[in-house]
This record gives structure tokens, sequence and C-alpha cells, in this order.
């Protein structure tokens, strides 16, 4: 099993400083995507690139009749101020990558250079998508030509803050949750502050609301299936003497089952249909991704091939779906693969993806790259 040399070591780490100081948001990263692609360009690759789109190039393997591989890394940041100190922190004030994406990037980029001068057995297609953070952007990449392929196989890595690092941490089944979104809009009159029995407040609502979602999550709850209802946006209100006439709570759903995810909604929309005294009140729901579902067979590939190897004291098979969603999921409704968690807890720092205070251990791409190299340098039987 193939680990990455000092120089491949070097290399990533300086990768991911580079991507850390510089992150985009969104599915426009017009200099992220530029630089992969004049990367992937000076290590030999030709690329196929689309504004908004990401990148991609393929890489034949030793075997051609051999099965294919995408090996798919995502590109964008958050809307984060960051807060960890780094000695690379971003410079792009407002932006940061508080997900751990420059280190997939950098993992890919060094997976890429290294199959161009140690051919895989299979080929492969690598792949950096834009948009994972924000909306669907695995849609607009699974149109590139690269990827018009149909025997192949489909995996990624998603690292982990407060996982121990270098560990790799899987699922048979739904592996990521359903994720779909919410808005809440109230209505009334308002009114002054000193006498709120004359009106409803938007306030006092939506924050009954709030709680009813979070016993309505509770109660639709199961051991193997986790369900969550959380506002994360509350805008109501401008002053301190008046009762506002309107308020917005936005959110998130998340569940593992497709029958529960939508007992979930019907729960929300009963409770925010109810009568309000004088208030009017709305839910909308906008759909989000489909669980990230792990396939068997393909699955059991990649566990087998790491318990081969230096990374079988480092497997540890996950009792519960993570309640994270991605795009990936896109991907393996076209092809078989897989997803799994790469550890990459920084000195022990609790803080997880998506907080101003997530670090990332640089070790967790030796981990990554040594299980895509295990990947594309195995076959497995066509499924029949």
């Amino acid at each position: 099993m193939t680990e990455p040399s000092s120089e491949l070591r070097s290399y990533m780490r300086k990768q991911r400083r580079h991507f850390h100081r510089f992150p985009e948001v969104g599915l426009d990263l017009p200099n992220t995507h530029n630089y992969i692609a004049q990367e992937l360009r000076s290590a030999g690759l030709e690329v196929e690139q689309h504004p908004s789109g990401g990148v991609t190039t393929t890489i034949a393997g030793i075997n051609p009749d051999a099965r294919n591989v995408i090996l798919r890394a995502d590109m964008d940041a958050l809307p984060v101020v960051e807060e960890t100190g780094e000695e690379f922190t971003s410079e792009n004030t407002g932006a940061a990558h508080a997900c751990g994406h420059d280190l997939h990037m950098a993992t890919m980029l060094g997976v890429a250079r290294d199959l161009v001068t140690n051919p895989p057995v299979r080929p492969v297609v690598v792949v950096f998508q834009p948009g994972e953070e924000t909306d669907r952007g695995a849609v607009p990449t699974l149109k590139h030509d690269n990827l018009q392929v149909t025997d192949a196989d489909a995996y990624a890595v998603h690292v982990n803050s407060a996982l121990p690092r270098g560990t790799v941490h899987y699922r048979r089944g739904t592996f990521m949750a359903f994720g779909d979104w919410f808005t809440i809009e109230i209505n009334g009159i308002g009114g002054h502050a000193s006498a709120p029995e004359r009106v409803g407040s938007p306030i006092r609502l939506g924050g009954s609301f709030v709680e009813s979602f979070v016993s309505l999550a509770k109660k639709l709850s199961r051991d193997d299936d986790k369900v969550v209802s959380t506002v994360t946006e509350f805008i109501a209100g401008n002053t301190v003497n008046v009762i506002p006439a309107s308020g917005r709570l936005r959110g998130t759903i998340r569940s593992t089952q497709a029958d529960v995810r939508s007992e979930l909604i019907a729960g929300m929309q009963k409770i925010v249909g109810s009568h309000h005294r004088d208030m009017r009140t709305s839910l909308s729901i906008k759909e989000g991704y489909p669980a990230v579902v792990s396939d068997d067979a393909a699955l059991e590939f990649l566990v087998r091939l790491l318990s081969q190897g230096p990374l079988a004291n480092s497997l540890h098979q996950m009792a519960e779906p993570s309640m994270v969603i991605e795009d990936f999921s896109y991907f393996l409704q076209k092809w078989p693969g897989a997803m799994v968690y790469v550890g990459a807890q920084a000195e022990e720092n609790p803080a997880f993806n998506h907080s101003a205070n997530a670090r990332f251990h640089d070790d967790a791409m030796d981990t990554a790259f040594t299980l895509f190299r295990a990947v594309v340098d195995n076959d497995r039987e066509v499924r029949g």
C-alpha cells in the first residue's frame, strides 16, 4: 500500500497552506479553479475546467479494462471569520476553510501528481468540485465530459476536526443524512411594548416554534435514526419599545430515512399552521441534499484493502449515521462508491467543522492519500 513520500508530504502541506490563506466561497471560485488547473497542467495533465463547475482530469491506468475510479475533492470555503490563530490564517476577510476543504484539495493534488509518475492500476478521474457548502455544486461538476463514464466507482473522504487524526471512520448504508432548509414567516400588526396583551408577538411565537421543533425531533428520533430540526436564524424587531409586526426564522432539518423526513415536515407544518392569535404564519421547505449512502460492495472493498495495510488499526465502524449533509450523494446516485471520515483533530482542539476555531492536522492528508492510492491500485469485480 502506497504512502506519500517525504517530497509529496511537503508538497501537500505547501498546497494546503496556499488554499487556506486564500479561501473562496460558493460556486464561483475563479482563483481556486485557475490555481488547481495550473497545478494539474504543471504535472503534465490535460484539464477540463468550467466556470462555477469544477476542474477534472483523467489519468490512464495500467489495466485499461479495469473499473474506473472517480476521486472527488470539494473546493469551497465558508463565510466564517477565522479565529484559529494559525500561521497561515485566511487572508480573505469573512471567508475561511472551516470545514477542511483545503486539506481535500491539497491531498487530491498530491494524489494526481503521484499518479503521473506512479501510474495506477485502474483508470482514474480526479475531480475538484465547488459549491458543496452552498447548493449542489456536484450537479454542474457531474456534467464534465471526463465524468461521462458508466463502469466506475466513486470515492471521497471528509476530514473531521473532532476525530483523532489518522483514523478512518466508515458506516455501511447511510453515512450522512438527508438535509433540507426551512423558512418561517410571521406577520401581525405589532404594538407598544408596554401592552403585550393587546397584540401577538412574533418573538414569543418564534421562540415557541424553536422549542416545539426540538421536541418534535426528539420524539421522532430512534437509537439508529436521529432526527434534527434546528433554527439557525431569527430576525425580528429593531428597537426596545416596540413589539414588531413581523419576524422570520430559518433553519435546517436532518433525517436518515425518507419516511421519517416526511413525518418531520408534516409535524412542523402542523405546528406552524395552528391558529396564532392575530398573526399569520407560513412554513416553506427547500429540498436539500439526498442522504449519502455507501454501496455495500464498494465499501467492503475499501475496508478490506485498508485492513491489510498501514491503516489497519485506524479503522472504526460508526454506530450511527452522521447528521452532516454532503452533495457527494449525487455522485453515489450515479455510481457505486463510498465516503468516509478521516480524523484530523489538532492538539485535542474540541472545535468541530464549521466552527471559527476548527483546526485540522496536516497528517490527515497522509491518511487520505494512502486510502486513495489503495483504491486506485486494486481492481474489484464488476457486480452482476
